[in-house]
């Protein structure tokens, strides 16, 4: 008896031992009965799996692409239209070859600045500059989209062979545990290089070294993406960035895939899941809910790719998905500056939003889209799309935005230009802050930029590590804000929350030919024993004047501060007030009250890993009770503005305090406004103001005088 026992164990062990050490079949995995499969299947139930195999990776070889849109015909045109991007891409090809990595292209969420190189095997987990960024980063592969370009436009192997290599190293080396969950398994950067897998086979696939062996390991490692990414759908991915990009990569695999079993359901779950996403973060306006021009730009792009491949592969997708992807491009062009960069807000970097904009131009067929993006496709959207697009992009036309100014109403934001052109002004006024983590301490937060410069800037992001220069880029001194007693408007807690959250209340804007008015309370310092209430509104006069008056009410005595942050370290205090040292164009600053003035060494980073040193400007004015700042901006050298303050008084011709009301006068050439403020609304039914013999009623309220003409416009 113990003999059979014996021998039912060992079979028994030998039968799980078989069991676990039998590989995943992917023609267990393939709809063998789908018409184009017809060939493997016929050799697979013949038993030629090696056959079989080599069908599959014929038939992969001659589907047509999901993403590339190119034939080597293209070849000379691209190397000859693209010849520095072509360049760029050969040479980090052969950076990659050799190991040596630095992310340093325009959406790379998190750049580098300094290169690191392998000297044996990669190995996926390392962090060598003690960011997880960086390992994050590495298993993203966008940089084996350069092998791919490198391989196609120069013809040689070596470039395939290395793609095939890492691919296989990265696959045999990274397996999900809870442990790579949270490094190269992370779900956003899963969802990431299911693009870049899907692109850099597409550029490679006719190499020698893809073989049949690695195509079933490829495309066995992609389903395990599918898997992974469809296995979970919750609160987070509803609402953050990291869901569309978890599920446009599982369109992305499932589009891929789709001779796959489970393909139809990756598809339509990624879909349905996208859907939701899109409902859920994009506000009406446009614009994505965290406040970050950048993660706004990522979260397009995802739907972007998603609309591209459901028309190439005849997929129906919900309006609302398409029409607000649309939106979004419109949303870009709310806030595109006169450069074509986006602005930093909240988490982002300055980069060029033209690429963005062609795609969508190309994908909604949209001449205003065209209007602020490139003329024809550059060297990405080029292999995106192809020569035929390119010629039917050329001869789409253009038409500029039927408006100037935009005021996103949900987002809270107000971005003033003067025209379309490179030569515009432009400013941005920040009044809502709903952004969580990747939003900054922000509120009523003022940039500016003219003649092709940056004048007045958010200084940026550099890392996301929680350390002193996470919590300096994003408090408020960092950004054209106000301040009391020194104080942060919220209080840190680490690199994406807050012990105590700043709020604003009543954002409000209007816009017309001649101006702009906006206004925002933030409610910051009402958490003090003496709290303050603090307002700032800001008056644009077009095309090149600006007037910010800002005010703060309490009982005790306080220190009440603005800060600007200059985009470089030429800025000097003269009689009082600031002004840029630039070899021609400076801006002037000037307090129409009187303030302390003081400059100090601050840093600005336009991206990620890198910052460089600017100055910072603070006023400030010690209180008691009620203060007010008015500040003008404007260029002394192309306009001549007077201004003063000027009495407001009662109906009974009583003089008012200023922390009843103020009015201030402006002569620019022929003309001349008057700005009243009430900062004490009464509860008087007669709520007649005199200003400079006017008789005016409204909260704010602006005197225009031009020829002879006077204007009378309440602002509110």
């Amino acid at each position: 008896m113990k003999k059979y026992v014996v021998i039912l164990l060992l079979a028994l062990f030998l039968s799980l031992t078989s069991f676990a050490q039998k590989k995943e079949n992917i023609f267990d995995k393939l709809d063998l009965n789908r018409p184009e499969l017809i060939s493997v299947k016929e050799l697979y139930d013949q038993g030629d799996i090696d056959g079989a195999k080599k069908a599959l990776l014929g038939y992969y070889r001659k589907k047509e692409n999901l993403y590339l849109r190119i034939s080597e015909k293209d070849v000379a045109y691209i190397k000859s239209a693209f010849k520095d991007e072509v360049e760029t891409s050969v040479r980090v090809a052969d950076e990659v070859r050799n190991k040596y990595f630095l992310f340093r292209y325009e959406w790379d969420m998190e750049k580098t600045t300094v290169p690191y190189e392998f000297k044996g095997e990669i190995d996926w987990q390392a962090n060598p500059f003690g960011d997880p960024e960086w390992t994050f980063m590495l298993s993203r592969h966008r940089f084996w989209l350069d092998l791919g370009k490198s391989y196609m436009l120069t013809g040689k192997e070596k470039y395939a062979k290395e793609f095939i290599d890492q691919a296989k190293h990265w696959i045999d080396n990274n397996t999900i545990t809870d442990k790579t969950k949270w490094t190269t398994w992370r779900r956003i950067e899963a969802g990431i290089r299911m693009e870049n897998w899907i692109k850099s086979f597409e550029y490679m696939k006719n190499s020698k070294y893809v073989t049949p062996e690695f195509l079933e390991k490829f495309l066995l490692s992609i389903a395990a993406h599918a898997d992974y990414l469809d296995s979970q759908f919750n609160g987070h991915s509803r609402t953050s960035n990291w869901g569309v990009i978890e599920f446009s990569g599982l369109f992305s695999a499932a589009v891929f895939l789709s001779e796959f079993k489970n393909g139809k359901k990756w598809q339509e779950s990624a879909a349905d899941k996208l859907h939701e996403c899109i409902q859920n973060q994009i506000l009406e306006d446009g614009t994505q809910w965290e406040q970050s021009p950048m993660y706004h730009n990522e979260v397009m792009h995802c739907f972007m790719n998603t609309v591209l491949l459901a028309k190439r592969a005849n997929i129906k997708l919900t309006d609302r998905l398409i029409n607000r992807t649309k939106q979004m491009a419109y949303a870009n062009l709310d806030w595109q500056k006169p450069n074509y960069n986006e602005p930093l807000l909240g988490d982002s970097d300055d980069n060029d939003l033209r690429d963005m904009l062609t795609t969508a131009a190309v994908l909604y067929n949209d001449r205003t889209l065209k209007s602020r993006a490139y003329d024809e496709l550059n060297y990405e959207n080029y292999f995106l799309f192809g020569n035929e697009t390119n010629t039917t992009y050329k001869a789409l036309g253009e038409k500029l935005p039927e408006f100037l100014s935009a005021y996103q109403s949900n987002a809270g934001d107000l971005y003033s230009r003067s025209s379309w052109g490179e030569d515009a002004f432009y400013s941005s006024f920040h009044m809502r802050r709903i952004g969580g983590g990747h939003s900054h301490d922000n509120l009523l937060h003022f940039t500016l930029f003219a003649y092709g410069q940056d004048y007045l800037v958010d200084t940026g992001r550099y890392t996301y590590m929680y350390n002193k220069w996470r919590q300096y880029f994003k408090e408020n001194t960092a950004h054209n804000t106000l301040g009391v007693d020194n104080l942060t408007n919220s209080i840190y807690n680490g690199s994406w929350s807050n012990k105590f959250e700043a709020k604003s209340e009543g954002p409000y804007a209007i816009m017309e030919d001649s101006f702009d008015y906006a206004e925002a309370i933030n409610k910051a310092y009402l958490r003090l024993e003496d709290p303050v209430l603090m307002k700032r509104r800001m008056l644009y006069l077009k095309p090149d004047v600006w007037l910010l008056v800002d005010s703060f009410e309490a009982e005790k005595d306080h220190v009440y501060s603005q800060y600007f942050n200059f985009a470089d370290k030429k800025v000097k205090i003269e009689e009082g007030s600031l002004i840029t040292t630039h070899d021609e164009n400076n801006l002037r600053i000037q307090p129409l009250k009187e303030v302390e003035a003081q400059l100090t060494d601050a840093w600005y980073s336009p991206d990620y890993n890198y910052k460089e040193e600017i100055t910072r400007a603070e006023l400030s004015k010690k209180a008691s009770g009620f203060n007010s700042f008015i500040t003008l901006l404007y260029f002394p050298e192309h306009n001549n503005v007077e201004y003063e303050k000027i009495p407001v008084f009662n109906r009974g011709g009583k003089e008012l305090a200023e922390n009843q009301a103020e009015a201030v006068r402006l002569k620019i050439d022929e003309r001349e406004y008057i700005l009243v403020v009430s900062h004490d609304i009464s509860t008087s039914l007669v709520p007649h103001k005199l200003v400079d013999n006017v008789v005016v009623m409204g909260e704010v309220v602006l005197i225009e005088r031009n020829n002879g003409i006077q204007k009378i416009k309440v602002l509110k």
